[in-house]
Formats: C-alpha cells, sequence, structure tokens
C-alpha cells in the first residue's frame, strides 16, 4: 500500500470530496498504476481518502492510501504527470499498516489570514468559543488546541470532533474582531498525540 500526501490548490480547492476521489481514479488509470480493487457485484479501487474539507479551502496536507505495489518515488512521478491541475503529490510511503486516513487525523494545522489584530491568549484562557452551527450554539473550546501569530496572520491547531470546521472557527474571529479578505489554508494533518500524521506511519 501507499500512502501519499497531496495539495489541493489553484482550483481544486473547490472540487466536492466525491468527485476528489473520481479524480485520483482517473490519474492512476491514466498514469498505470496498478491498483487493487475490492470483491462483490460492484467493484472499486481501494483508495481512501482523509476527512472531507469545506469547499474552497485550500490544503497541503490532504492523504490518500492506495492499494498498490508500486514504488513512492514512480508513484510520485506518475501521479504528478497525470493528474490534473491543483492536484499535486507531495510525499509517498509504503506501509504495511492498516490505517484510517479518514479516523485517524483529528486536528489539522492552518494558516489563515485578514483577520484584525486580536490577542490570542485571550481566546485561550477562555472557557468557552462559541460557534454557531445548524442554527444551534456550540462550546467547542476544547478543540482550539493552539493559536499562534505568525507572518501576518495566525497558525493555528483545531480538532474535527463534532464537526468543528476552519470556516466557522473563522467566522466566529471575524464576527468578534473584524477582517478583510480571509484565506485559509490546511498545512498538517495531525493525530490525537499532536504529531503529523504521515510519521506515525514510518
Amino acid at each position: 500500500m501507499i500512502l501519499f500526501r497531496f495539495s489541493k490548490t489553484d482550483g481544486a480547492e473547490f472540487i466536492a470530496h466525491l468527485d476528489i476521489l473520481r479524480h485520483i481514479g482517473r490519474t492512476m488509470r491514466r498514469a498505470g498504476i496498478k491498483v487493487a480493487f475490492s470483491q462483490g457485484f460492484n467493484p472499486h479501487m481501494l483508495i481512501y481518502l482523509s476527512a472531507p474539507m469545506g469547499i474552497g479551502i485550500k490544503s497541503y496536507a490532504e492523504y490518500c492510501i492506495v492499494d498498490t505495489d508500486e514504488e513512492p518515488n514512480s508513484f510520485i512521478e506518475k501521479f504528478n504527470e497525470f493528474s490534473p491541475m491543483g492536484f499535486t503529490c507531495l510525499g509517498a510511503w509504503k506501509t504495511d499498516k492498516k490505517v484510517g486516513v479518514a479516523s485517524d487525523i483529528v486536528k489539522a494545522e492552518y494558516f489563515v489570514t485578514g483577520i484584525n489584530d486580536f490577542d490570542e491568549k485571550k481566546i485561550l484562557l477562555r472557557d468557552e468559543f462559541i460557534i454557531e452551527k445548524k442554527g444551534e450554539e456550540k462550546n467547542v473550546r476544547h478543540l482550539i488546541y493552539s493559536i499562534e501569530k505568525k507572518d501576518n496572520g495566525i497558525s493555528c491547531v483545531i480538532g474535527f470532533a463534532n464537526g468543528i470546521r476552519i470556516e466557522k472557527f473563522v467566522e466566529t474571529l471575524v464576527k468578534e474582531f473584524g477582517g478583510g479578505e480571509i484565506t485559509a489554508v490546511k498545512t498538517r494533518g495531525l493525530t490525537e498525540d499532536g504529531n503529523d500524521f504521515e510519521n506515525s506511519l514510518r
């Protein structure tokens, strides 16, 4: 099996999750990468994506498991030659471990720009951070692990549990502090202990 990390930029961030899966499957066919198929009435390629993200969020830390015997260096070269614009394989590793790329990545690091200046330490000292979800208010303070000012923006780590999304986190900050043209980019996928997901499998 191959675990690979890929980016979604240059318009690919607007492609829905299921369509991303289809694009990766087509890339495997065009590149001549042999992928194992499921058994049963409707066989499909054994390709597993990390959890879906909101439409429009760029990412340099999307992950995918492909059941193939292709060597990592060859996989990277073939994928990048035949993948659609906006999808780039940034690294690939062989793994024999049965992993859940959609379940083992429970936190993510993002870089956000455009929010007016605020004291991030005060946010982290709060007992509550309320977001609105489907008309209800939810306290998600326990899912905010860090906020750090960096390079004219903020780097933050938030958890996925109970459906907190970076869009809602940013929306809440903008409501409180204001902002201009907002950008949010996913930079790392993390496990429960805060380590990079890919490093946990090497």
